[in-house]
């Protein structure tokens, strides 16, 4: 196992180095080791006050104070984990946008700051099949996506005129976006309940490169993420195992994130039951106000400038498309959720350059689909108990649980 590191020309940078390896090609000691020491670093740093560090840790229900104090250092500032972090609206646009920027090594693998690898199929090393997957993701059928959404709420609540209390995320969110998902990938009807395990199985999957899970969390991802990829083997349409994975997970959170967000502001889900063509609009400021992902992690290429700061090649740069989307130089009132908000669209979620891009289209749709779904059959929806989320889970947000009732 190598040693800790400490960077040469940045005093009090301390890395774990990459395993140099992926993750199936590594003993569970050895892996189980790099987990826990990258883990216990990100805990000193978190400790001796750098909020990069603390929010890597993943221990807070809420992140947004955090990406605050970085935003006080300005708009790039460094972190002791060895990474560059960018809060600001401006600098985020021109570095998602540049191609001196990727979204892995020049050679293809991570760096130190990347804590795994899982090789063919991983996020980190999958652009050169952006272009066949997004086409494939925006071939997305709303018809479909629109059955599944309203034939999944009336399975869990046939009576209209009846009140009901379920659970939100697991009992209609979840379901309705991995069914919806499948049809339109085509994956056979007997084969859905394996497609939605194993998808499940690898929520975890966008937070582990960066924030170490535990052992077991990561085995079951690697593997379900070979399953999944003999699973869509025969699917043309197919974006790929990975990049359906990634897409169900957004919009499931990007949905349980709308929702919590107009359930906290009443007057705008009366508004939006009264308008349901205000969903696009709850979906595009859900993404400004508190996205599904919230940093898109990225390499140097090409050793370039930025912010007054030369870059080398292979260094890490932390784009918090979340602390972007609250920046007080683009957005009014930016701690403010607003369905009339008329610059929403100017956040940096699920950037099209991003691993997220290709699925894009699709995870809007679902989000808003999902919306009017929920408005048309129950306008008096309400939050009826505490919000679950998930720890460890510094890119993608979104509650586990939500106890509603109507």
């Amino acid at each position: 196992m190598a040693e800790p590191t400490v960077s040469d020309d940045l005093t009090g940078a301390l890395t774990q180095p990459p395993l140099g390896r992926t993750v199936r090609a590594v003993a569970d000691r050895e892996l189980g080791t790099h987990l826990l020491e990258t883990r216990g670093i990100h805990w000193i740093h978190a400790a001796n006050g750098d909020p990069y560090a603390a929010v890597l840790r993943g221990q807070s229900d809420d992140p947004y104070p955090e990406y605050e104090r970085l935003r006080a250092r300005g708009p790039l500032s460094f972190s002791p984990t060895g990474s560059w972090v960018v809060s600001g609206h401006a600098l985020a646009a021109s570095v998602l946008s540049s191609p001196d920027f990727g979204v892995s090594g020049a050679d293809g693998g991570p760096v130190a700051q990347q804590v795994l690898s899982y090789g063919e199929g991983c996020p980190l090393e999958h652009e050169r099949g952006l272009s066949a997957a997004r086409a494939a993701a925006e071939s997305g059928d709303r018809a479909v996506v629109e059955r599944v959404h309203r034939e999944t709420l009336e399975g869990l609540a046939p009576d209209p005129s009846a009140a009901y209390a379920f659970e939100l995320v697991g009992g209609f969110v979840r379901p309705a976006v991995t069914a919806a998902t499948a049809a339109v990938l085509g994956v056979p009807a007997d084969r859905r309940a394996e497609f939605g395990a194993l998808v499940e199985q690898l929520r975890p999957l966008s937070d582990s490169l960066l924030a170490p899970q535990s052992l077991r969390t990561v085995r079951a991802a690697d593997g379900a993420l070979a399953e999944l990829t003999a699973l869509l083997a025969d699917s043309d349409d197919s974006p790929g195992a990975l990049l359906s994975a990634l897409g169900v997970s957004a919009a499931v959170r990007l949905t349980g994130n709308a929702v919590l967000a107009l359930l906290a502001h009443p007057g705008q889900w009366k508004e939006l039951c009264e308008r349901p063509g205000l969903a696009p609009a709850a979906v595009e400021e859900t993404l400004r106000y508190d996205p599904p992902v919230q940093l898109d992690a990225r390499v140097v290429r090409t050793e370039t400038e930025l912010a007054g700061r030369r870059l080398p090649v292979g260094a890490h740069v932390v784009v918090l498309t979340a602390a972007a989307g609250r920046d007080p130089e683009v957005f009014t009132d930016p701690e403010r959720f607003d369905l009339a908000r008329p610059d929403a669209a100017a956040h940096l979620a699920l950037h099209p350059a991003g691993p997220y891009g290709p699925v894009a289209s699709l995870v809007r749709l679902q989000a808003e689909v999902a919306l009017r779904t929920l408005a048309d059959r129950f306008p008096g929806l309400r939050q009826a108990g505490p919000v679950l989320r998930p720890r460890r889970a510094p890119v993608g947000r979104g509650p586990l649980s939500v106890p509603v009732s109507a």
